[in-house]
């Protein structure tokens, strides 16, 4: 097994220095000039010049790649060259805000996924059932932004002012006010990988509710809820934790859509900015810090269903 983990943590590894590359050559590749932004179209060849010889821009490509990895190593991503302010501490304060939302949004997925997958499949064939089916479906085909929508014209002043539909600034007025510019953007992220998370979860208690090792555990006389703890719902989490895992990254990703949407102050937003000022050394951090999420949660995808499933930790010693 601990070979089998260090196989995978430097499979981690290799994918994250071959998205450096790929992310250092496609902004590359972006039209643009960020000298000509900052000094205007009116700026002459020389003044051009000199700003990107001041910002480093008419380095080589390889020097500049060089000096941007060993920087990421140590967590220096340089400075924007836009704000000309260094990167680490902004993109540290709006990283932590994502990683709130991306947490509150994982209790929903968890609570309308796992939970909700459960219920119906222990009520397999009710009409609790047939209307989670029905809600998982519409909840899988609405992408986040129609989602989104939807929820600021029910409860952010469209039919009712429930909830605010943006200004999210911490805590700084108090846990009420930060929790509830929390939720709707946490309920549009949370949305479709609830709905995947309750399918598949469905499916699989189904599944293990019509195995033999369970219909043994009933024929000895145990309680149901000790068959369901101990038998359904330990061999049921592997492929839904999984899953859930492995798509942590996805969510990451739509977090991007999600704090326009809601104005959030968070990583996707950056990288937004980023690409709008053509500014190089902002796109590749939040690109890199988005793939990192990606690869690391497939990696501990892959440790919890080690964990969960002993089938799986005895192929892999």
């Amino acid at each position: 097994m601990l070979r089998y983990l260090a196989s995978r943590i430097l499979y981690t590894f290799a994918i994250l220095a071959a998205v450096s590359f790929l992310v250092f050559a496609v902004t590359e590749l972006l039209p643009g000039n960020v000298a000509t932004m900052i000094l205007g179209t009116d700026a002459t060849p020389e003044e051009v010049a000199n700003l990107e010889r001041l910002l480093g821009l008419d380095r080589p490509s390889w020097e500049r790649y060089a000096t941007w990895v060993s920087g990421v190593a140590t967590g220096d991503f340089g400075d924007s060259l836009r704000m000309q302010r260094p990167i680490a501490p902004i993109l540290a304060s709006r990283l932590a805000n994502s990683l709130l939302l991306t947490g509150v949004a994982l209790i929903f997925v968890i609570l309308g996924g796992l939970v909700l997958g459960t219920v119906t499949a222990l009520n397999h064939g009710t009409r609790l059932d047939r209307t989670f089916s029905a809600v998982a479906v519409i909840g899988t085909s609405l992408p986040e932004f129609v989602t989104g929508t939807v929820l600021v014209l029910l409860f952010g002043g469209g039919l009712m002012r429930i909830l605010p539909p943006s200004g999210y600034e911490g805590f700084s007025h108090g846990i009420w006010d930060g929790i509830s510019h929390l939720i709707l953007p946490a309920l549009t992220l949370a949305t479709i990988m609830a709905a995947y998370v309750g399918r598949i979860m469905r499916t699989t208690v189904i599944d293990v509710l019509k195995s033999e090792y369970v219909r043994a555990a009933r024929l000895k006389g145990l309680p149901e809820w000790r068959v369901i703890l101990r038998h359904v719902l330990p061999n049921a989490l592997v492929p839904a934790v999984t899953v859930l895992c492995m798509n942590l990254g996805w969510m990451f990703g739509g977090i991007v859509v999600v704090e326009e949407i809601f104005v959030f102050p968070g990583i996707g937003r950056m990288m937004l900015f980023g690409i709008a000022e053509r500014d190089w050394p902002v796109i590749q951090a939040c690109a890199m810090v988005i793939a990192a999420a990606y690869v690391l949660g497939n990696l501990i995808g892959d440790v919890l269903a080690l964990l969960l499933d002993p089938r799986l930790r005895e192929a892999a010693t």
